[in-house]
Formats: structure tokens, C-alpha cells, sequence
């Protein structure tokens, strides 16, 4: 791309958007929705919550609702921004979500998300699924609290479920939008550009064909400090390609098939890693490295890349049988390959400079529904389920640890040989690096489920639901770890193991909905959720037990959903309390100087979630939505102390390496990593006519997040963080374009922050040293920009 055009042309829409938003005097969040779902009124909204399309208001359960229109007006262009609009929804590293601050931050593949990501009625096992770019996306649907009932598997936390437009019949149109962005950062802003098109054509009058497409490319958030002769792709290149084929040939069947490919290459929004705080004793600052909260400089001599691709295909078919009664059949296979390595130690010395893996991932998923007619008194579905995946992984990490490369490699095998530059000419054995730690795995889990929801019209306001789902799972790992050699190796040396695991659960959910007025409904329910068994990929001690317990969720849900002034105003209030037994976590193993995966004993998060959408009059929509959520652990005995760490009988004055190191504690009470106590979105939406068939649209969004927890402790936590976005525009029959800002005044703040290794394990008799780094997404810094979108 040519940055210095690229660079003068954001500019310039910067400083007009500027200019233009100073005039405006009123502003609004856009919150239409696609086109499938769009009404008279605000609460004419259309969910897939419970595995079938109905009114939100309608729906039992929490859930916040982001259309098309929306997504594209507030330039939420992947998962990770959707955050900024559904206020249970937090994101970390590596594509971790929460929510009601429940999730599983790990690095690794080896235990499945408590928060489960569907797209197209498909579960998605992977997170790496979760960092391609929104094309084509008719809403996305987040459901707080345990979904696992009906919706596939592992959704113990929560649930993100994604719709893509299906083909429309008899209709032949395009669109395409693009935009154009500048970002700050130190030194000269980064820049971007994403453009989006979609074909649908009819296939005669029973087929319809839509063709989806995608591309963009965007600077780094961070920026370098050195640039060494080795591959370095810092920014981020996404190409995604969909097609959909929708085949009616009778009223009643109804064939669906999908097949895409996405590929991503670079590591800007996964590995955007700088230093954010230097403890006391710290071996950085001597070589002239610099911290801060909001550093966005880093400096590194090794590789950096991340090389995806994930796709593949699925076919849904219905049949609308004589009775009433509807039998459908998902049958999916979805891919991902992930080959990637970057400087863990972000610094122009070789400390941990190595961190890398090549993975391979495949599913396979088949899904048998029938729902009764939900007209009758009785209403409801049943289903079998089996999903089959198989994970390959193999990599190293590893560094010299600030020693000079001639001493770090063969050296410690040549017992009495004099040090010279390179290997002594004797040496038999060399060192891969001073310290490090590979890998390699294959993951096989299979899963089998029966399960049923039932409703019952008691009367003809209140309806009692019951469903229950029987689950049995197994999963099986063969690991080989370290073989290589190391003067430090992380982990236990020379370990092979060959496990399974297999747990049966039947969770359930009771609950009612009483229509106490024709516009409020008031509903209840209580309920188990279910998370299967995982591994650790790393092995505490010669032959230990990997398997990491099932994840149980139990509580229930309060809540009120409604409308007022003829429609003009929608909104919804629930209370909630779950209780999780088992919660899989991940841990740096202090003695073991990596991370590993197990089991806390019990957490509970319990909060109120709130939202409301008002038109006042013609042109303005107001909307606003809240989520306080407080989550902690009710016991976890087992968690490890941070570096420096004095609190629950953790040593700070003692090498973790050495005897008597003491390295869990107690953590009952302390906040669970990834959880806000309180987030809230508030914004408007003003249309304005100019002339027949064109008007003016203007913006604002505010959101506002409480201290986050990145992890355990009062070090890993990351301050509030209130941002406003704004945009104004112009809107035609078949174009728009406009101006917008996101996060505007440059509210920087980070999505995780970590121990770093280096500090925290010293070699020799020092004490540890508590250093901070911290990583970033493209929503931590302020963005400007342009949009303009065509349809014909």
C-alpha cells in the first residue's frame, strides 16, 4: 500500500470530520437492524436465541442484540469490538472472551472456551475462528449466562451467536463498502483500509447464489523500535471469501450450503506486546528498554508472524413435515491452520526471542432437530449431536536469557572446555537456546449429546419451560515434550504421555414466562450448564495427570422485558446468580517457568444486566445498556503466587527455583481474570431529511468500563476505561458515506496484561522481580476515518 497517500487522505477526513462534528448539536448510536430484522418499532427484533426466530421481547433469556446496520455504522468489523456494544461481552489475549466476566484465558488449544461461539447454527470449537473479520453478518446475538442446552456444546459462561445473511430468491443485487483509517501512534499514526462486497444472483425461481468477499490491511498498533533482517509481518492482511447457495424446490424443503475460506497474515491485534511497568532489580532498564501504560514502542531481533487459514463447509437442511412439525439437519466440517512465531521478550536481546507453533485443527459436527408446530399448547424441540475434533500442535519456546549466544549454546555439555566465539570444537551435544520448552500433541474429543426443551401454555399468560440435555464426552492426548536441549528447560524433561479423559452430564434448565400485561413479560428459570474435559499441554511432574475436570455452571435468571409509549420505548432488566464448580484455569507455574492448565475449585458471578432502546420522536433513537457483574472465586486453594507476592503465604524473597519456594495461595475473593465489575454502553442516533431520498446522519457512543481484571492479583489490573466515538454522514436510496472517530480523545488502554517471564524467573540465586507487559487491540487507540457503502 502507499502509506504517505494513504496517511494524507486520512488526515484530511480527519480534520472534516472534526470540523463537522463541532456544528452538530445533537448526535445518536446507530441501533437499526439488518435488513431481515428491521420494524415499525424498536422492539420488533428477531432472534435465534432458543434455536428458532422470535420477537427479543419474547425470549427468557438475556440477550443483547447488534444488527447489520449497527455493526457497520459503529465500525465493529470483528468480535473484538463487538465488546464496545454488549457490555457482558469482555475480550483478552488470544481471543478470550467473558461474559459476566466468566471465561477461559488460556494460551492454549487444549480446553474448549466457556464462552461458545456459533456462526450459521454451527458451533466453533477453536478460538482462532474468533479473530476473522465481519462480512456480510445479519447480527450477532449475545446471550449471557449457560447456553449449552441447545445450542451445541461448552457454553457454560455464555454464548456468541453469529447470522450471515442468507441468499435472498428472485433478486439480483450488490453492495460493497470500504473504509479508510488512521490510527494513533508514537512517531507516524498507522493506517488501514478494508473494502467488503457482496454478489446475490437468482438461480431460476427456486435457488438463489449470494457471494460474499472481503479485504483489508492495517498497520501495526505498536510500533518498532529496530528492524532486523529477519521476517517481520507486524500488521495484519485478512482476506475472507463466502459462498452461500440457499435450494427451495418445494414449499416445505429447504437446502442451505456454505462453503468459505479466510486468511489472515501478521500479528497485529494478537501480539502487540510492550512493557508496561518495570519492577524493582529489573535487568531491562540497563539496556535501555522503557515501560509505561501507555507504551506502544518495542524493540525485537527474532521473527514475528502468525500465518492463518480457516474455513470450511456446511450444509443446513429443513423440512417442513405434513403435522406441522419442522426436521432439520446440520451437518458441518470446519479447518484451521496456524503457523506463527513472535519475540515473546519484545526486546532487541535474545531473552525469550522464540515462541512459536504450528497447528492443525478439524471438526466435524452433525446435528438432528425436530421442533413441534409453536402454535399449540405445547411447543418445543429435541435432538441428537456429535461432534468429532482433532488438534495437531507442535513448537518451541525458548531463549538465552540475556547470556551471550557463544555461552548459551553447548557450552553447559562441554564439561572442563574452554569458552571460545561458537561451540567448542569438541562439543558433541549443543543447547538449542539456554532455556526452552517443545512440544508436540495430537487432541482428539468427541462429543454425543440427546437433548430437549419443552414449553407448556399453562394458561393464556404463563408458560412453563423444561429441557434437559445428556452429554457424554471423551477426550484423548499424546504429548511429547522436551526432548530438546536446554540448559533451563520449562517444564519437565523428556516427558511422553498418553491420556484420556471422559465425563456424562445431564444438565437441564426449569423455567417460566408470565405475560402479566400485553407489553411485559416477566421470567425465570434455573439451570446447569456443562463444559467437557481438557488437558494441560504441559506436565507439572514426570507422569502426572493432565486431564483438566468438566466445567459446571448452576444458577438462574430474573427478569422483565417490555415496552411503553405505543412502542416508542423497549427495554429489559435481569438478575442473575451461577455458581461454577471445576472452573478450568491457566496458571505460570513459577518452579516450572511456563504456563500450566487445571481447576479451581468454586467461583460465583452474580450481577443485574439492563438495556433500553427509546425513539422520542422522529429521527432520534436513544439506547443504552449496562452489565454489573460480580465475579470471584469462592475457593481456589491451588493458584499460583505472582512474582513478589507476599499475601497468602507466598515468598517474595526466594528464587522460585529453589527449595522452599512456596508458589499457590488461596485466591477466595479475589476478582476472576477477564471480569468488570460494571460496563455500560450509552448512544444516540439522529436522521435528519435533506431532500427526497437523502438525509443526514449523525453519532455519538459512550462507553464506559470499571478496573478489569487481566489476572490474579491487584498488578494485573487495568483501570477504567471510557471512551465516546462519534460519526456524521450522509445517506442516499443506494449509497452513504461518512465520517467517524472511535475512542476519540485516545483513551489507550491494553487488553491483557501479564507477568513477564524474564523478570519473574532470573537465573541464579535472585530473587524474582515482578515486570508487567501488556498487549493491544485495534480498539485501544484512537481511530479516524471515512466509510462509504454502495447497493444496487
Amino acid at each position: 500500500m502507499n502509506i504517505s497517500r494513504k496517511t494524507r487522505l486520512v488526515q484530511s477526513a480527519s480534520i472534516a470530520a472534526i470540523a463537522l462534528f463541532s456544528s452538530v448539536p445533537a448526535f445518536a448510536q446507530a441501533a437499526d437492524q439488518s435488513a431481515a430484522d428491521e420494524a415499525s418499532a424498536p422492539g420488533e427484533i428477531i432472534v435465534t436465541a432458543q434455536r428458532r426466530s422470535e420477537n427479543v421481547l419474547k425470549v427468557p433469556v438475556s440477550v443483547t442484540v447488534v444488527g447489520s446496520e449497527q455493526l457497520i455504522q459503529r465500525g465493529a468489523n470483528d468480535l473484538t469490538a463487538v465488546t464496545k456494544l454488549a457490555p457482558s461481552l469482555q475480550v483478552a489475549q488470544d481471543n478470550t472472551f467473558s461474559v459476566r466476566g466468566v471465561g477461559t484465558a488460556t494460551f492454549s488449544n487444549t480446553v474448549e472456551a466457556s464462552v461458545s461461539q456459533v456462526i450459521d447454527d454451527v458451533v466453533l470449537g477453536n478460538r482462532e475462528y474468533a479473530a476473522n473479520a465481519f462480512y456480510d453478518v445479519a447480527r450477532v446475538e449475545v446471550l449471557n449466562g449457560p447456553q449449552g442446552l441447545l445450542f451445541g456444546k461448552n457454553a457454560s459462561a455464555g454464548l456468541v451467536n453469529i447470522t450471515t445473511n442468507k441468499p435472498k430468491l428472485g433478486e439480483l443485487s450488490f453492495t460493497a463498502d470500504g473504509e479508510l483509517v488512521q490510527r494513533a501512534r508514537p512517531g507516524d499514526d498507522g493506517t488501514g483500509y478494508q473494502i467488503r462486497s457482496t454478489v446475490n444472483a437468482p438461480l431460476g425461481d427456486k435457488a438463489a447464489l449470494r457471494l460474499n468477499a472481503i479485504y483489508s490491511d492495517q498497520d501495526p498498533i505498536t510500533v518498532p523500535k529496530v528492524n532486523p533482517a529477519v521476517r517481520n509481518d507486524l500488521g495484519l492482511e485478512n482476506l475472507g471469501l463466502r459462498a452461500k447457495l440457499l435450494f427451495e424446490p418445494t414449499d416445505n424443503l429447504s437446502v442451505y450450503v456454505i462453503g468459505d475460506y479466510n486468511r489472515q497474515r501478521g500479528i497485529t491485534g494478537r501480539y502487540d506486546i510492550t512493557f508496561r511497568q518495570f519492577g524493582p532489580g529489573s535487568q531491562y532498564p540497563a539496556r535501555g528498554l522503557v515501560a509505561g501504560t501507555d507504551n506502544l514502542n518495542f524493540a525485537a531481533e527474532a521473527p514475528n508472524f502468525r500465518d492463518s487459514d480457516t474455513g470450511g463447509l456446511q450444509a443446513n437442511i429443513n423440512l417442513r413435515l405434513g403435522n406441522g412439525m419442522e426436521l432439520s439437519s446440520i451437518t458441518a466440517w470446519k479447518q484451521a491452520k496456524v503457523d506463527f512465531q513472535f519475540d515473546s521478550d519484545q526486546t532487541p536481546f535474545n531473552f525469550f526471542s522464540f515462541n512459536g507453533a504450528n497447528q492443525k485443527y478439524d471438526q466435524y459436527s452433525q446435528e438432528l432437530r425436530l421442533a413441534l408446530p409453536s402454535g399449540n399448547a405445547l411447543s418445543g424441540q429435541f435432538g441428537l449431536y456429535y461432534y468429532r475434533s482433532v488438534g495437531n500442535s507442535s513448537g518451541y519456546r525458548g531463549g538465552n536469557n540475556g547470556v551471550p549466544d557463544f555461552v548459551a549454546v553447548g557450552f553447559p555439555f562441554c564439561i572442563g572446555a574452554t569458552v571460545t566465539q561458537g561451540p567448542p570444537p569438541a562439543c558433541g551435544v549443543n543447547n538449542r537456546s539456554f532455556l526452552g520448552q517443545d512440544f508436540q500433541y495430537r487432541l482428539q474429543n468427541d462429543s454425543y449429546a440427546a437433548f430437549g426443551q419443552l414449553g407448556y401454555q399453562l394458561t393464556d399468560t404463563l408458560k412453563l419451560t423444561a429441557g434437559a440435555r445428556l452429554t457424554y464426552e471423551k477426550a484423548q492426548i499424546n504429548l511429547r515434550e522436551n526432548f530438546g536441549n536446554y540448559f533451563v528447560t520449562l517444564g519437565v524433561k523428556k516427558n511422553v504421555t498418553d491420556q484420556s479423559t471422559d465425563a456424562t452430564d445431564l444438565s437441564y434448565k426449569l423455567g417460566f414466562d408470565w405475560q402479566a400485561t400485553p407489553d411485559l413479560m416477566v421470567y425465570g428459570f434455573y439451570g446447569e450448564g456443562f463444559k467437557g474435559p481438557g488437558f494441560s499441554n504441559t506436565a507439572p511432574a514426570p507422569n502426572a495427570d493432565l486431564a483438566v475436570r468438566p466445567e459446571i455452571s448452576r444458577g438462574g435468571e430474573l427478569g422483565i422485558k417490555g415496552k411503553a409509549l405505543d412502542g416508542a420505548l423497549t427495554f429489559s432488566v435481569s438478575g442473575f446468580y451461577t455458581k461454577f464448580y471445576d472452573l478450568q484455569v491457566q496458571a505460570f507455574v513459577q518452579a516450572l517457568r511456563t504456563f500450566v492448565l487445571g481447576n479451581a475449585a468454586t467461583a460465583t458471578t452474580k450481577g443485574i444486566d439492563f438495556s433500553f432502546q427509546a425513539r422520542p420522536f422522529e429521527g432520534l433513537t436513544l439506547s443504552g445498556s449496562a452489565s454489573y457483574a460480580d465475579a470471584t472465586f469462592d475457593d481456589y486453594p491451588g493458584a499460583q503466587c505472582y512474582p513478589t507476592q507476599t499475601t497468602g503465604g507466598c515468598k517474595a524473597d526466594i528464587n522460585s527455583s529453589l527449595p522452599g519456594f512456596v508458589g499457590t495461595f488461596n485466591a477466595k475473593g479475589y476478582q476472576l481474570p477477564l471480569s468488570s465489575k460494571f460496563t455500560a454502553t450509552l448512544g444516540a442516533e439522529y436522521a435528519a431529511p435533506i431532500s427526497e431520498g437523502l438525509e443526514a446522519q449523525f453519532g455519538v457512543g459512550y462507553y464506559h468500563r470499571s478496573p478489569q481484571s487481566a489476572g490474579i492479583g491487584a498488578p494485573f489490573t487495568i483501570p477504567t476505561w471510557d471512551t465516546i466515538d462519534l460519526r456524521a454522514g450522509v445517506k442516499a436510496d443506494n449509497w452513504t458515506i461518512s465520517l467517524f472517530c472511535k475512542n476519540c480523545t485516545n483513551e489507550i488502554r491494553p487488553i491483557s496484561v501479564g507477568s513477564d517471564g524474564g523478570d519473574a524467573n532470573p537465573v541464579g540465586v535472585a530473587p524474582p522481580v515482578l515486570t508487567l507487559n501488556q498487549r493491544f487491540s485495534f480498539e485501544s487507540v484512537r481511530t479516524v476515518g471515512v466509510r462509504a457503502g454502495i447497493n444496487f
